[in-house]
């Protein structure tokens, strides 16, 4: 089974889990016309916060300080989804993402070499996604995963970017989408990914295997 890789991924999840299991629409049920089910399609447009952890496997690989490596990004998040069917309360989706980030940091004053160049960390990851919703038409949250491929460098900006390699992907997670009017929506989402490792080869290093969270935030249009 998967599992987040620290304490504060696991608190994150448990906040989501309580937040998907909470109705997306606040309007007092007396005042609620009849709901009307989730359907058709639904695209995203999200901003992201990717806390990227130091992991001192992958940057020893590539002869780098772990302080020194970046730890918090930017970066966006595009996808779309379908549903398909209803049962019972869940609406059942099929969808894909695709995600990119990025993070610089410059040696710090305590770094082993403070004169060293700055290092810049990016992922990107294309995922499928099978999604389980609750709610209706005006707002609802939901479950989701998948599998895809992702990519995750590390390397100094003094030097070309090294030619990236793609890694299996299970991505899992969840958010909330609440409908403004019939057409756009407040979007949050909270997702894990768990990359494969990589073994080294004679023009890349190696990979460990890893979970890299992200927060999302933004739009959806239907």
């Amino acid at each position: 089974m998967i599992r987040p890789s620290s304490p504060v991924a696991t608190g994150w999840l448990l906040l989501l889990c309580v937040l998907s299991s909470l109705p997306a629409t606040s309007v007092p049920v007396r005042a609620q016309p009849p709901e009307e089910p989730i359907g058709g399609y639904v695209f995203d447009v999200r901003g992201t916060f990717i806390p990227f952890p130091r992991n001192v496997e992958l940057a020893t690989a590539r002869d780098l300080p772990p302080l020194d490596t970046p730890g918090r990004g930017l970066g966006y998040d595009v996808g779309g989804h379908v549903y398909v069917f209803r049962l019972g309360g869940i609406t059942f989706g099929l969808g894909a993402s695709f995600h990119r980030s990025s993070a610089d940091q410059r040696p710090g004053e305590l770094s082993v070499d403070p004169d060293g160049p700055t290092l810049r960390k990016r992922f990107s990851a294309l995922s499928s996604q099978l999604s389980f919703n609750f709610g209706s038409r005006n707002g609802w949250s939901y479950l989701s995963g998948g599998l895809g491929t992702s990519r995750l460098s590390l390397f100094p900006l003094d030097v070309e970017e090294p030619a990236q390699r793609s890694s299996n992907t299970l991505n899992y997670g969840g958010g909330v989408r609440w409908f403004l009017n019939d057409r756009f929506a407040f979007s949050v989402d909270l997702r894990f990914y768990a990359i494969s490792p990589l073994p080294p080869t004679n023009e890349a290093p190696g990979s460990p295997r890893m979970t890299q969270m992200t927060v999302n935030a933004g739009a959806s249009f239907r």
